[in-house]
């Protein structure tokens, strides 16, 4: 799941992507968040995130970018990896999110 404009463009921010890979290296206490790739699975052999981890990663998204991942995602499919979460994000905030 990538973000695009109407030309196709990716517009995956960033400045969200960075500011994911901090928010994930904070919530593991690991810096290989920082430098992993965007396709990293952000659960199980990748990040390695478990329920509690994955639930205050949501609410640190909801306070940094005003986007409640949760309530517009009910599959919880942006959060498949770090680079989904990121765009999914990055969309939100394009089409006016408030917080971001």
């Amino acid at each position: 799941m990538t973000s695009r404009d109407v030309t196709g463009a990716d517009v995956t921010s960033p400045d969200v992507i960075s500011k994911v890979r901090q928010i994930l290296a904070e919530l593991t206490g690991d810096p290989e968040p920082l430098r992993a790739s965007l396709d990293t699975p952000l659960l199980r052999d990748g990040i390695g995130l478990d329920s509690l981890r994955g639930a205050m990663l949501l609410t640190r998204v909801h306070g940094q970018f005003g986007v409640d991942v949760a309530g517009e995602d009910l599959n919880l499919d942006a959060m498949a990896t770090i680079g989904t979460l990121a765009a999914f994000i990055s969309q939100r905030v394009a089409d006016g999110a408030p917080g971001g």
